[in-house]
């Protein structure tokens, strides 16, 4: 329950930060960073209260990273008129970074739990967890890197817009490794791998089913509006 909670109040943090965010991203970038040293602090000195028994999960699973992809992602198949959208569209660069900077933590958790393990345990289930996890690794660092203004700048459009293209395969993976991650402690009865399964698992399902509506609504208005421009130039000076 903590687990939901704590995305929850993370979830209202973003609400309610939203313009400040806009206006003023470099302090929230700052405070980012100053969490992620915050938890590695409390994890190399074993900090253990009730504000850490909220806080540690959403670093070390890569939740509130999670959480902040996926508002990104979901802003950008909901309605144009939808609160969410309207609300949260202008942050979505700032979120990203923001989701990049708080993933650093679950990414140098985890490597220096495995990575050491490599010379004398390098099976098929480690070797295909550490590739998939360097693959996300690498397009998390492309998307990044053309989430920066100066970057963006520098590229062509077309050659942006297919950069972040590669957020969607981004995504799916990121959902498949934390479900890879978390299937052990959650086989064998562990409650809050279970609910943490479960929660991924949710928000993904609702974002393909709100990805392929979106797609599917597209499609639709590309021949209404061919026909529309039709309609124009056939029309009398």
């Amino acid at each position: 329950m903590r687990f939901v909670i704590a995305l929850v109040i993370s979830f209202a943090l973003v609400w309610l930060c939203a313009k400040p965010l806009k206006k003023h991203p470099v302090p929230f970038y700052l405070g980012a960073i100053a969490l992620l040293g915050l938890y590695f602090w409390g994890t190399a000195t074993s900090v253990r209260n009730e504000v850490w028994a909220y806080f540690q999960p959403l670093m070390q699973r890569c939740a509130l990273a999670f959480l902040l992809f996926s508002i990104v992602m979901f802003v950008g198949v909901l309605g144009e008129r939808n609160p969410l959208r309207v609300h949260l569209m202008p942050i979505r660069r700032q979120l990203s970074i923001l989701a990049c900077i708080f993933a650093c933590g679950h990414i140098a958790f985890y490597a220096s739990s495995y990575v050491p393990r490599l010379a004398s345990a390098f099976t098929g289930n480690l070797a295909f967890s550490l590739g998939l996890a360097a693959l996300i690794t690498a397009l998390m660092v492309v998307l990044w890197a053309t989430s920066a203004q100066r970057v963006k700048h520098t590229m062509k459009a077309a050659s942006w817009k297919r950069g972040q293209r590669l957020a969607y395969p981004f995504y799916v993976l990121t959902y498949v490794h934390l479900a890879l991650l978390l299937m052990p402690s959650a086989m064998a009865g562990n409650n809050v791998a279970v609910l943490s399964i479960a929660v991924y698992s949710i928000v993904m399902g609702a974002y393909v089913v709100l990805r392929l509506r979106k797609a599917a609504a597209d499609r639709l208005a590309e021949p209404a509006a061919a026909a529309s421009d039709l309609d124009l130039e056939a029309a009398p000076a």
